[in-house]
């Protein structure tokens, strides 16, 4: 159910948070369309078969859990996310309806800001400067800064520690599955959003603390 409020209450669940973190790809980034098409390339230079149903169900943002259940062998991984970047080099997915006011909202509400990302960091620089979001965020994580990737708690833990803010005094928001499983084994307030990488059933199922039909839904609870 979505969640809408005209303005914050003592049982919004972002009471008493001092930094809301965001995903990137398919929650603040309306990415998925250009996903699946560069995920549809590399896989065929693997003679892999790819379809909408099979990328539904074995997508995650870990990348190499992706491959891995998608049947790509462990040694052609490298290639793959050398043509994964060449690939999405052609793509320029737009800012998902509500993002830059919400971004906004967050800020001007007195909260710190981060992005904890999968996705690699040349390619996150390149995506946050064309959207604008290059000076907005006071933490950005990208693939690599920590060993771990979602859905561990490391990525999001690593966030919070440059920030100084505790995982109780904090919110992530989402869109996928692993999103969620993240945020939860963090215990931060875990929100997800509808419209991106993961069905509304999925996300149900994994019992987020709040499932907003839009970015502008979390207006109302800051």
């Amino acid at each position: 159910m979505s969640q809408r409020h005209p303005r914050p209450t003592s049982t919004s669940p972002l009471r008493g948070v001092r930094a809301v973190l965001f995903d990137l790809d398919g929650t603040l980034l309306d990415a998925l369309a250009a996903h699946r098409r560069v995920f549809a390339r590399v896989l065929d230079a693997f003679g892999i078969t790819f379809d909408d149903e099979r990328f539904q169900r074995h997508y995650s943002p870990n990348w190499y859990a992706f491959y891995e259940r998608m049947g790509l062998r462990r040694d052609d991984w490298a290639e793959a996310d050398r043509l994964w970047l060449q690939f999405y080099a052609e793509e320029a997915p737009a800012a998902r309806e509500g993002a830059d006011e919400i971004l906004a909202a967050v800020r001007a509400s007195g909260r710190r800001i981060g992005l904890i990302t999968a996705g690699d960091r040349s390619r996150v620089e390149r995506d946050l400067r064309r959207a604008g979001w290059d000076r907005l965020f006071d933490v950005v994580v990208c693939a690599g800064d920590v060993p771990e990737r979602k859905p561990h708690p490391a990525p999001l833990l690593h966030g919070l520690r440059q920030l100084g803010v505790p995982p109780a005094q904090a919110a992530y928001v989402g869109d996928s599955v692993d999103d969620v499983k993240m945020g939860r084994a963090a215990a931060v307030t875990t929100l997800a959003v509808l419209g991106g990488f993961s069905p509304r059933e999925a996300l149900e199922r994994e019992a987020p603390r709040g499932l907003l039909e839009s970015l502008r839904d979390l207006a109302g609870l800051l």
